[in-house]
């Protein structure tokens, strides 16, 4: 029992319906996957003040993380309802009705997020990637850059930002479904991911399938063997380095 928790229960003990030490009881249980002693005092806690937006906030978090997603939808709802400004509310209320595949609601909810803090670099992240119809292109690549200009070390944020890059997949502006890949760009974020995570495999590989498209072949040899050093597993990675060192009749490194 760590020295925190015995002084709670004992503040409890003391004065039962003290809910704020039911609520840090509760987080600290949470914090050490003690899930359903954490649930009795979180419920203690909204029992005793049924206002305490953080308490459902924190709540619907541990909720989520058992599984029960319904009731943690509730809380979310509930904290929202108290606080309408609460911005990490929004946000992790985005991201599990996305988990249930309820898209709409995910990005209103995120882009919300985005209206209350503006520097919720997180919730432009997930944002730009919810947002993945042709007619959202500009829209998920301003999300993107968003997420790049207030936290430039983002690695995420610039290989999904590549990866969009390098679809170009959009509509035009009659409506019309067209390709316009942005290779240069989209390599430049790649190489920015992996000058913040020299090990990122999946960076590594997506840069080498651009240098295999503009036919910059040693420069693409280059970038899957270093994929595959970093994941040996990495099935994709072997099959085209396989396929263009079968095109180009080279010998694979030794690196």
């Amino acid at each position: 029992m760590s020295n925190a928790q015995e002084h709670l229960e004992k503040a409890i003990q003391i004065h039962p319906e003290y809910a704020d030490a039911h609520y840090e009881l509760a987080l600290l249980l949470s914090n050490n996957s003690e899930y359903e002693k954490s649930k009795e005092h979180f419920l203690k806690t909204i029992e005793i003040r049924p206002e305490f937006s953080l308490a459902h906030f924190n709540y619907a978090l541990l909720l989520n993380k058992m599984k029960d997603h319904k009731a943690s939808q509730e809380h979310f709802l509930k904290a929202i309802d108290i606080d309408q400004h609460f911005a990490d509310a929004h946000y992790h209320f985005g991201l599990l009705l996305a988990d249930l595949e309820d898209f709409e609601e995910a990005k209103n909810n995120l882009e919300k997020a985005t209206d209350i803090d503006q520097n919720h670099t997180l919730a432009y992240y997930h944002l730009g990637k919810l947002l993945i119809d042709p007619e959202d292109y500009e829209k998920a690549k301003k999300n993107y850059l968003t997420a790049i200009d207030i936290d430039g070390t983002f690695k995420e944020a610039h290989y999904y930002l590549g990866k969009l890059l390098s679809g170009g997949v959009q509509n035009d502006k009659d409506g019309t479904l067209v390709e316009r890949p942005e290779y240069e760009d989209a390599i430049l974020h790649y190489k920015k991911a992996i000058s913040i995570d020299k090990n990122y495999a999946k960076a590594h590989y997506n840069l080498a399938l651009m240098y295999k498209i503009q036919q910059k072949n040693e420069d693409a040899q280059k970038h899957f063997e270093r994929a595959i050093k970093i994941v040996n597993d990495y099935s994709k990675a072997h099959f085209h380095l396989a396929m263009l060192l079968k095109e180009t009749g080279a010998i694979a490194s030794e690196s």
